[in-house]
């Protein structure tokens, strides 16, 4: 996996500088000063020096793999109904309505220059302002540089607003004695068109590609499907709690449109099988990307959480569907599984089969065949069912992630060390082409643009391998009457799309859709008599058929199992109602506030006078909606 150049020398300064805080007062945390020293005015005559300093500002402001449960902020944003993870735990519980004004810490938890992000912002005002004053860097060059800094800028200040609503706007680095750091929270407004702005300036000086050695550098059309997302945020319920505004949405639309044309032209489009758009890299869907690979500096343990324990070293079984992730899949012909309008059948018990291809290619269910090296057998089938021998350990709703899987290496191969690297170095993948396609789908079934909401969205079906239907079927879309009914039907085909890529919970709070957000559920069957999990038990029956226990040829009766025949599958595994599914949140009750809609600002930059709360929260004079 290839990385920015000067990647060497910019992880020691990671390493040496990275962790270091400096004091905090009432009025220092816009302006922290990176202590490398290389803001300094000379730096900015040195092209390699400034590449340098905008490769650790990428380091700082490109996301990376979503947290996938424990106890950090970060885990907030990556809680919904999709995966048993990733719930903040007690008492700061996003899904049980138990979080603090100081709970999302995004913007910055201290005055330091990893844990503040106007340290990012600072960063990218000091590149703009040195550049604008170099004499010895060719205009081409700085144009060029400037164009990252100001997409890093504009895509900082974006992942603030979309938690917070109008921050503090500030463009140019200051000392931090100067007396005017107090600086206000300016109108969300103000903030989407000053992203919109920067995006503009990123536009006309990115390039629409860049050579393979500089992979993961942001591009023309990056710039543009990000003030494309701004203005949709703006536009969408979250911060239009009392109605559309027909102005916002065309602007929205006009601005994904153009995105979206600028990607087609700069050859961007989608994979052809869905299922390689995280196992392969530097494709033809990627806008915006974090690059990892197997070194101990830039190394991911992501493959080793998401695996089945039984094909990881002491896996944690993170990123696991739930029931409710599974049911959202609809048939393969684009229907949903309640439609009577339809020539593809599905059962209740068989409930993988003739489901949307996305859902193989999403989940690994019980009986599922699905392969990793080391095995004896060519197929490998993965089984979930209570007590078996193999998943006890870890298995939590009945199901894994397929789409995190790597199943090319080694359970060894997939663990990363921090300190001597390994792991699949997957790369995380920000935002994608399919996205672009349906954001506009969304902007223009708002704006009464059905038709081309529709063609948006049937190009996704037809990637997944969705069947057009008999009739007037049209790959699921006849369902799609008017606007209410075409936005029910995008929201549920995001939440298949980008299964398990942390957007369910942005997807929600945007539309103003927490309340669909129900207790998550697992989905494990348990065999009943004479089969049993395990190889044996206490008072066993010489008619027990033990499913772990191998016969004198290595064979498992599990693994002769045709979980494909309703009669048989059932016939072995309990799978009665009363059973299954089953409630993971124990006596906890799902308890969302509408506050959460925006959230406070930190302790932090309540320091100061200048800055309000956010209304709806304790002592909050802010309006977000203007």
């Amino acid at each position: 996996m290839k990385q920015f150049k000067y990647t060497s020398i910019t992880i020691a300064i990671i390493c040496m500088f990275g962790v270091a805080l400096l004091s905090s007062c009432k009025k220092d945390f816009f302006e922290i000063p990176d202590p490398t020293g290389i803001e300094g005015e000379l730096a900015f005559e040195d092209e390699g020096a400034v590449g340098l300093f905008l490769n650790r500002t990428y380091a700082l402001v490109i996301p990376q793999w979503p947290v996938s449960g424990g106890t950090t902020t970060a885990a907030i944003h990556n809680t919904s109904d999709e995966s048993n993870g990733a719930f903040f735990s007690s008492p700061y519980s996003f899904l049980y309505g138990t979080l603090i004004e100081n709970s999302v810490t995004d913007i910055g938890s201290a005055a330091g220059i990893t844990t503040n992000r106007y340290s990012d912002i600072r960063r990218c005002n000091v590149g703009i302002d040195g550049l604008n004053t170099s004499v010895t860097i060719s205009e081409a060059s700085k144009r060029t540089l400037k164009g990252q800094f100001f997409f890093l800028r504009a895509y900082t200040y974006f992942k603030l607003v979309r938690l917070y609503g109008g921050v503090p706007l500030v463009f140019h680095a200051q000392g931090v004695d100067d007396d005017n750091l107090q600086v206000p929270r300016s109108k969300t407004s103000e903030c989407i068109a000053a992203i919109a702005n920067d995006m503009d300036s990123a536009a006309a000086y990115l390039p629409k590609s860049w050579p393979a050695s500089d992979a993961g550098r942001a591009t023309k059309a990056a710039a543009l499907a990000v003030k494309g997302k701004a203005l949709l945020y703006w536009a969408s319920p979250q911060f239009s709690p009392n109605g559309p505004v027909a102005s916002r949405w065309e602007a929205a639309y006009q601005a994904n449109r153009a995105a979206y044309d600028t990607c087609v032209a700069n050859g961007y489009g989608l994979i052809a099988n869905y299922a390689n758009i995280f196992l392969t890299e530097d494709h033809k869907e990627i806008l915006i990307v974090r690059k990892y690979n197997t070194s101990k500096d830039f190394g991911t343990n992501i493959e080793n959480q998401a695996r089945p324990y039984s094909e990881s070293s002491a896996g944690s079984g993170s990123y696991q569907p739930t029931w409710n992730l599974v049911k959202s899949y609809l048939k393969a012909d684009g229907l949903p599984t309640n439609s009577p309008n339809t020539t593809t059948p599905y059962d209740d018990t068989c409930f993988w089969l003739n489901r949307d291809p996305r859902f193989a290619a999403t989940i690994a269910f019980n009986g599922d065949s699905w392969t990793f090296p080391g095995n004896a057998k060519p197929i490998r089938k993965q089984w979930n069912y209570k007590g078996n021998l193999d998943e006890t350990s870890n298995m939590v709703t009945g199901f894994y992630c397929k789409r995190l899987c790597n199943t090319s290496i080694s359970a060894a191969q997939a663990v990363y060390n921090s300190n001597s690297g390994g792991g699949s170095g997957m790369d995380w993948i920000e935002m994608r082409f399919a996205e672009v396609i349906l954001n506009l789908a969304e902007c223009a079934n708002e704006t009464g643009r059905m038709t081309e909401a529709k063609n948006m969205v049937r190009l996704i079906r037809q990637r997944a391998g969705i069947v057009a239907g008999a009739g007037s079927n049209d790959y699921g879309l006849e369902i799609a009457t008017d606007i209410p009914s075409m936005r029910t039907l995008l929201l549920n085909e995001r939440q298949i799309e980008f299964a398990m890529e942390g957007m369910r919970n942005f997807d929600l709070r945007r539309t103003r859709n927490l309340g669909l957000i129900t207790a998550r559920q697992s989905y494990i069957v348990t065999p009943k008599p004479p089969y049993y999990a395990g190889t044996t038990r206490t008072g066993a029956l010489p008619t027990d058929i033990f499913l772990d226990k191998a016969d004198a040829l290595g064979v498992k009766p599990r693994d002769t199992i045709n979980v494909n025949n309703k009669f048989t599958y059932s016939r072995i595994f309990t799978i009665t109602p009363a059973t299954i599914p089953a409630s993971l949140e124990g006596a906890n009750v799902i308890s969302i506030p509408d506050k959460y809609y925006v959230y406070p600002m930190p302790n932090l930059f309540l320091q100061t006078p200048a800055i309000q709360q956010t209304i709806g929260w304790s002592g909050g004079t802010f309006n977000p909606y203007e």
